[in-house]
């Protein structure tokens, strides 16, 4: 595995508009809407709409998106657009079927896929030009084909055997039964088709139109529970960000059923252990990193669920005493043992961010929860499912049990950060259950450590879970020998963790500073 940290990667500095991306082609595409006179919102969209083409190992039509925006340096707004469940899958019908967890390529896995309605809701809200335009680039790729580039290609090869299993996924998706390899080009066809049915006639085809149709029938002969009447309930919501105060800045996340107060309750805990007193790359910083995740992820999973089904106190969860009850369990010599989670792993995601000319921030995020989500494809449309169902929990009286029309507790979550009332950094990291720890990595590496955007994206990094910490190679022998001195199981990871995108705003001199991941095949370009 590569030291991430010396790979030769500078920011990219702007002052007339700037993207950052997971995908070369996605990074391009975002560029070009801008240079066409669009806005922040229409690149990000054009950028999310050729992601789901060129990275179907992570995102697609068939996932969910979430969103932070800012438009004129003004206060941000949440969208979220996760998929619900079926209105007919009660928890009483797994447990009645002896079902007590939703298998990875089960059809009960595939919620409604939400990014659809999520682009068109924002395009509606903020953008300039017409939505049609914004799917050009991704019908090309479709359509035309394009190369596969060499994280795509690896994600392929682990995945063979998945793609196999579904006879619409293995024709689309499987050259002859094979892999696409670095370079090779993959098309989808069917996928071109749909893509242009929704530039032309919106995501009312999606979710009331003949798509909606040939899902809802694809999905039942594999034995869901999905009906018509469930994709034409599928809404976005649109509402204010939760927030908190780390030192002199404001951090926005979006609320549950997203992660985002996973990451709050994190900084605020972080706040209170002054983790600045110690080097970015020492063992005390790594161990004070685990130990504030543990006892995050814990709250997360004792309280946190879609609102809709449940009571939740976010404000107590992040209020001051709450705080410093929870921060008197760390030590900074050992480990706080908080038992076995058992959270679910999944590790794809794609993100991406765009400032404009004016300094309208977008911060985005799209996936399909698992590598290739469920592994189903649906007939006629090319369309890949996520399988973000496979995180509700079969178990009642949990706040993430199954229920009808309910969002399952997710993973993917945008980020923004604020100072004197105005947005400073549109961030996010991707890699399933390690965004949150993601996220705080960068925020201190930036507001801690006096990092650049590209340098904090770029620094080693570590994720405890389910009481392994991991670790990438640039973290050094001593280090990993003090985290052990500690307490901590490490173990050296042979791939990487996560990817990310982050952009800059510094208003008073009127520039913008992006980075993007080395670990992913993307990078960030300005006009």
């Amino acid at each position: 595995m590569k030291n991430y940290k010396s790979k030769k990667q500078e920011d990219v500095k702007s002052s007339d508009g700037l993207a950052a991306t997971s995908h070369p082609l996605a990074t391009l595409e975002a560029i070009s809407i801008l240079n066409k006179g669009g806005n922040a919102v229409d690149a990000a969209i054009a950028a999310s709409a050729v992601l789901s083409v060129v990275e179907p190992n992570a995102t697609g039509i068939g996932g969910d998106c979430f969103a932070i925006i800012s438009m004129n340096g003004k206060k941000p707004v949440s969208y979220n657009g996760s998929g619900i469940a079926p209105e007919k899958a009660k928890v009483d019908f797994f447990i009645k079927n002896k079902i007590n967890k939703i298998g990875l390529d089960s059809p009960h896995s595939v919620t409604v896929p939400g990014a659809v309605h999520a682009w068109s809701t924002i395009h509606n809200d903020y953008g300039k030009l017409e939505f049609e335009q914004l799917f050009l680039k991704a019908i090309e790729c479709a359509r035309d084909g394009f190369n596969v580039t060499e994280k795509v290609s690896n994600s392929w090869k682990k995945n063979q055997l998945k793609l196999s299993k579904n006879k619409n996924t293995k024709k689309i998706f499987l050259n002859n039964g094979n892999p696409y390899k670095l370079s090779e080009k993959f098309k989808n066809i069917k996928l071109a088709d749909t893509l242009e049915k929704i530039s032309k006639k919106g995501a009312n085809e999606f979710y009331n139109g003949n798509i909606a149709n040939a899902i809802v029938t694809s999905l039942n002969e594999l034995g869901s529970l999905h009906t018509l009447e469930d994709f034409e309930k599928q809404k976005t919501i649109k509402n204010d960000t939760i927030n908190c105060k780390y030192k002199d800045i404001i951090i926005h996340q979006c609320p549950p059923n997203g992660p985002g107060i996973t990451v709050l309750f994190m900084m605020k805990m972080i706040e209170k252990l002054k983790i600045e007193n110690y080097k970015a790359n020492s063992a005390e910083r790594f161990h004070i990193e685990a130990e504030v995740t543990k006892l995050a992820y814990q709250l997360r999973e004792k309280n946190i669920g879609d609102p809709n089904f449940i009571d939740m106190d976010l404000k107590k969860l992040l209020s001051h005493s709450d705080i410093e009850e929870t921060v008197k369990k760390i030590s900074i010599n050992k480990c706080y043992d908080v038992g076995n989670l058992n959270i679910p792993a999944h590790p794809e995601t794609v993100y991406l961010t765009v400032v404009d000319k004016d300094f309208n921030a977008v911060s985005i995020i799209n996936s399909i929860c698992y590598v290739f989500g469920s592994g189903i494809t649906s007939n006629n449309t090319g369309i890949l499912f996520q399988n973000r169902g496979t995180n509700f929990r079969i178990e009642q009286n949990h706040p993430n049990c199954i229920d009808g029309l309910k969002r399952p507790l997710h993973t993917i979550i945008p980020g923004m950060v604020f100072n004197n009332y105005k947005p400073i950094l549109s961030y996010g990291i991707m890699g399933g259950q390690y965004q949150p720890v993601g996220q705080v990595h960068v925020l201190n590496n930036i507001f801690d450590y006096d990092m650049t955007p590209q340098e904090a994206i770029s620094f080693p990094r570590a994720f405890h879970f389910n009481n392994i910490y991991q670790l990438e190679s640039g973290i050094s022998k001593r280090t990993e020998n003090d985290l052990k001195k500690k307490g901590h199981k490490t173990v050296r990871i042979n791939e990487y963790l996560g990817g990310g995108q982050a952009i800059q705003i510094d208003w008073q001199k009127g520039l913008l500073i992006g980075g993007s991941d080395p670990r992913k095949d993307g990078y960030a370009l300005g006009l």
